[in-house]
């Protein structure tokens, strides 16, 4: 078989991709994955007027078969990249989104403010992948705990956990079963940081993106007729368990800001504030104790 000149074969596959709707650089990030190559060098690559190799062509060929039927790229790559770290991801968990990265900024400001040597655990809930905990543990000095209830994701957050974060402590259980949490320790007023990317999505709205509604899970997409079952309940748990002056900070939907507010102030929480991301959504809203 004839060689393929790189430059000419990832040019098609960003026309294939744009026919499915699939606009940015998801052609380039599979070419590279493909040739087991940086982005960069695939660049290089591409201007040297290289081609592909069979073995990488086949790979690359098949990758852009799936994505076109609207797979997400993470799982045909099988990573995720988040903050400093590549996590793995597929079936059964949550895509993290750099949306998230916000929240672990708002933690990391106030594990920073902290006098040195105050203990405190950072209580990470829903952690699906890993994400949180595993920027937690390795960009803060303190003392993480993720639980996840999902036996799908709880098993991609101890892979990922193992491989990038070992000293994090993750319990398999529903975050709202005050037995679980305190046999390891999490008991009330022990918290100095509760976090959470929980479900929000309302029953009856159904994500625009394909990618979401058909490939994320559904227990970390809905939660409630307005989104905020979830966000309730970890509301009243963090009023137990989270220390004066400790932190709560949740991520959810843009039109729900100002409801999660009015929940924290209510469960006795003060300077309660909603952050903007990068797409000056309302992303975040966090409270201190």
């Amino acid at each position: 078989m004839e060689q393929q000149p790189v430059a000419d074969v990832v040019r098609e596959a960003r026309a294939r991709l744009a026919e499915a709707g699939i606009t940015g650089p998801d052609a380039e990030l599979l070419a590279a994955w493909a040739a087991g190559i940086s982005l960069g060098e695939l660049r290089v690559d591409i201007a040297m007027g290289r081609a592909f190799e069979a073995d990488a062509l086949a790979r690359f060929l098949l990758a852009v078969s799936r994505r076109e039927r609207r797979e997400p790229l993470q799982h045909i790559t099988g990573t995720a990249p988040f903050r400093h770290v590549e996590l793995q991801v597929g079936p059964g968990v949550f895509v993290p989104r750099p949306e998230t990265e916000l929240l672990v900024e708002v933690a990391l400001q106030h594990l920073r403010r902290q006098p040195e040597g105050v203990p405190g655990i950072v209580l990470d809930v829903g952690t699906g992948s890993g994400a949180i905990a595993i920027a937690l543990a390795r960009e803060a000095d303190a003392r993480v705990i993720a639980v996840e209830a999902s036996p799908a994701a709880y098993a991609w957050a101890r892979r990922n956990l193992t491989e990038l974060a070992p000293e994090v402590l993750l319990l398999h259980a529903d975050a709202r079963d005050a037995a679980a949490l305190a046999a390891v320790g999490v008991v009330p007023g022990s918290v100095a940081v509760l976090v959470s990317n929980p479900p929000y999505v309302p029953h009856a709205s159904v994500p625009a993106d394909h990618e979401v509604r058909s490939f994320d899970p559904e227990g970390a997409l809905y939660s409630g007729a307005d989104g905020l079952d979830f966000i309730r309940d970890l509301v009243s748990l963090a009023a137990d368990l989270v220390a004066p002056g400790g932190l709560v900070a949740f991520e959810h939907a843009e039109h729900q800001s100002a409801a999660v507010r009015a929940m924290l102030e209510d469960a006795g929480f003060h300077d309660a504030r909603t952050l903007r991301d990068l797409t000056d959504r309302d992303r975040v809203t966090a409270a201190t104790r």
